[in-house]
């Protein structure tokens, strides 16, 4: 892309050029902002000391220079932006505006790195590439690839260990064994975010020419016994580099786009902010855990292990592995479209007074995908109105819709709906409809309730978002009308994640292990982002929509070795945006070591239910999955008939099971999921949050399934929003439901 840059003269947005040019993208001009009549101003938004040397920055790299002056201060300071006249962000649109009628630009380049004020405002003004990077990685890489940089500046804020008269002038590779035994002692951040210092890059490879320095004078800020504030005021002028090559070379150290996704197998599978096992780790804890289920095999012959019998992954050739389980086997998946099962409207509304809102079963009727979908919005819209919210109440939207093929028509009425600036998470996902229905559809909302105190820390609960438009290495862009992440209090949702090499946005090469891999990695990064306590591991609930029943058994391991206690709900679907293999959804809650953790089951009939809960001890919070099969126990991944007649045995079974057996199975289910918690209340009916997935060639029908349910929510006093999703399989060949549930009451 034919790109601007803004520079400050720093190394983050001298870095930023570099990682630009190195994912091929054309830098054609410069962009800056300055303080008049003044030497340094004190930016929310930008940088200004050493602004007096950015003119040489134009002639070192033969670009040309867009600048602006600093007319307005920070008077929107809140998490999201909104054009306010007079606001400094005003400038940035301005300068933008006028680069824009005078070059063809496709994107501007931002050099911030962990800062979201910031980043929230540059996309305000224009789509850019954001780098984000591991701080003490950022840092390393800085040393290595800028020629000479020189610390000019910094803050008193959380700058304990810089004493502007011994540290002001030093180059960073000098400086930064004591920026990091800083950052042990007194919690310094390496990069300086957060105000701790500034610099100015003298060269770099992308400089024709290199800055010098004629004479630099110190000003002290301000004089603190703990912390003083200083900066240098620099005399400067450009000088030939000796042996300079037209031809760009950048130091071997600069990553691409997949040079991101390589430490997936070898390095440490974590965040910018967290230490967790390397993957080697992690294999090597399970191959200690094999052995030692070996050694108990043949100690105690008679017993056997969940798991024994299943093939290891193959890392260099995962995609013909989970290829060559769906040969050979008999599925329930050749049938004529007319043995569906109807799909009828059941779209329902629940809420309590802490705020959390359920709506299910909302199905868009219609052959044509624009009409279903606006039949869809339409019948959301009134009932967000039957209860006085509306679509900015929104956290998170599933759309489990007939065809990715029609995808764009779809998109262009769910943007039309949803057009405010921080719109809900979402999942959209291929299902097996009938042609008369284009998507079905469930959502939770969240209303702040005045008249019942909800405080997190001693603040008030508000639904906020993440909605990171930016290109970083980070994770995914935001490439449509949704959030990453929507976060109220403790409870974090996501929105659905696959496995797009956040760099160039393109989907991650070789299978179910990488593609599982990737994907969860992406999820751990957002939920850290949205909320500082939460990790994989914050994880109450989660669902993994596949695109083949190999692929299920592999996404089930990856989280089981990543998480203890995973609540994980697979669903084989016909198809996933951008053709991936495997996608990720998840709720968290940040407080995770107040959970308690079941797995349990029963019989009910001739079918066997497996249960997995999760609550918090405050009993605030509640989750469950539980699969229904007519076979083996549901909690294996056997993912193929052992022949076409128990295929036939099992689909008889499923298709008519009773209506008391699915009153039975429900009651079980609501039980578990409501888990005593009428016991302070005796007046209050708790909403529930439930989704049932459901094999479309071998189930029940749904209207069985729901007068079921409608039963059971009776006699169990509660209020359940329920959604049927039909799909082609679940994670085991014998089971034909699979059932979640969510309870929120904080």
């Amino acid at each position: 892309m034919r790109t601007v840059a803004l520079i400050s003269g720093g190394k983050d947005s001298c870095y930023n050029m570099m990682q630009c040019v190195d994912a091929g993208h054309t830098i054609v001009a410069l962009a800056n902002l300055q303080p008049t009549h003044k030497d340094e101003l004190d930016s929310y938004m930008y940088q200004t000391v050493g602004h007096q040397g950015i003119e040489l920055y134009a002639e070192a790299m033969g670009l040309p220079l867009y600048r602006e002056a600093i007319s307005g201060v920070a008077i929107d300071q809140g998490r999201y932006y909104k054009p306010t006249d007079n606001d400094e962000v005003e400038d940035l649109f301005r300068l933008l505006s006028r680069i824009k009628n005078e070059l063809d630009i496709e994107a501007v380049a931002c050099g911030a790195i962990l800062s979201d004020y910031q980043r929230i405002r540059v996309e305000n003004s224009n789509k850019i590439n954001k780098q984000h990077s591991r701080s003490n990685d950022l840092m390393s890489n800085v040393v290595y690839m800028l020629m000479a940089v020189v610390l000019i500046y910094y803050l008193n804020v959380a700058a304990l260990g810089l004493d502007p008269r011994i540290h002001l002038g030093m180059t960073i590779k000098d400086i930064q064994p004591h920026l990091l035994v800083m950052k042990e002692k007194y919690g310094l951040n390496v990069c300086g975010e957060g105000g701790e210092y500034e610099t100015f890059t003298l060269d770099c490879p992308l400089f024709k020419k290199k800055l010098v320095i004629d004479e630099k004078q110190m000003v002290i800020h301000s004089e603190d016994p703990v912390a003083s504030v200083g900066y240098l005021n620099l005399k400067l002028h450009l000088e030939t580099k000796e042996n300079y090559d037209e031809k760009i070379k950048l130091p071997p150290i600069v990553k691409n786009s997949l040079d991101f996704v390589k430490d997936l197998s070898d390095t440490v599978f974590s965040d910018i902010s967290d230490v967790e096992l390397s993957e080697t780790e992690i294999e090597s804890i399970e191959m200690l855990e094999q052995e030692e289920k070996i050694k108990q095999n043949d100690q105690n012959p008679l017993l056997t292990y969940a798991g024994d019998n299943e093939v290891d992954l193959d890392t260099t050739d995962s995609q013909n592995y989970t290829d060559s389980l769906e040969g050979g086997y008999y599925y329930d998946e050749v049938h004529d479209a007319s043995e569906m099962h109807p799909v009828k409207d059941h779209r329902s509304i629940y809420g309590g007074k802490q705020g959390w809102y359920f709506i299910g079963g909302v199905v868009g009727d219609g052959v044509d995908t624009t009409l279903a979908t606006e039949d869809a919005m339409k019948k959301l819209i009134s009932l967000l109105t039957s209860v006085n919210l509306e679509l900015q109440h929104i956290c998170s939207v599933n759309i489990y819709m007939r065809s990715m093929e029609e995808y764009n028509e779809l998109n262009e009425v769910y943007v039309k709906t949803f057009s405010f600036p921080n719109p809900p998470t979402r999942v959209c996902v291929q299902c097996p409809l009938p042609a008369d229905v284009g998507l079905i559809m469930d959502a939770v909302a969240y209303k702040k309730n005045d008249e019942y105190v909800q405080e997190t820390d001693g603040i008030l609960k508000e639904r906020t978002t993440m909605h990171v438009q930016g290109i970083s290495h980070w994770a995914p862009a935001n490439i449509g009308p949704y959030s990453q992440a929507v976060k109220v209090g403790e409870l974090v949702g996501t929105c659905g994640q696959i496995a797009l090499v956040a760099g160039c946005m393109r989907l991650c090469r070789g299978g179910a292990r990488p593609q599982c891999a990737l994907a969860l990695r992406h999820l751990t990064r957002v939920l850290r982002a949205a909320h500082p306590r939460a990790h994989i591991r914050s994880v109450v609930q989660s669902v993994c929509y596949v695109t083949s029943r190999g692929a299920a058994r592999e996404a089930r391991r990856q989280l089981e070795r990543r998480t203890a206690g995973a609540i994980v709900q697979c669903a084989v679907v016909d198809a996933l945006p951008r053709g991936a293999a495997v996608e990720w959804h998840a709720w968290a809650h940040a407080d995770n070591n107040r959970f308690d953790y079941e797995e349990t089951g029963c019989n009910v009939g001739d079918y066997k239910v497996a249960i997995n809960r999760r609550w918090n001890y405050e009993n605030t919070v509640a989750a469950i999955v539980c699969y229904v099969s007519t076979g083996s126990s549901p909690s294996t991944c056997q993912v193929s008939f052992p022949d076409a007649a128990s295929c036939d045995r099992h689909r008889a079974s499923a298709t008519h099971m009773t209506i008391q057996d699915l009153e039975g199975v429900m009651e079980y289910v609501l039980r578990k999921l409501l888990n005593d918690c009428h016991k302070d209340d005796t007046n209050d009916e708790p909403a529930l949050y439930v989704r049932i997935f459901y094999q479309v060639w071998g189930s029940p029908s749904p209207s069985r399934m729901s007068s079921a349910c409608e039963a059971a929510a009776r006699r169990s006093r509660a209020r359940v929003s329920l959604t049927l999703v039909p799909v082609p399989a679940l994670h085991n060949a014998f089971a034909f439901l699979s059932i979640s549930g969510l309870r929120l009451q904080e």
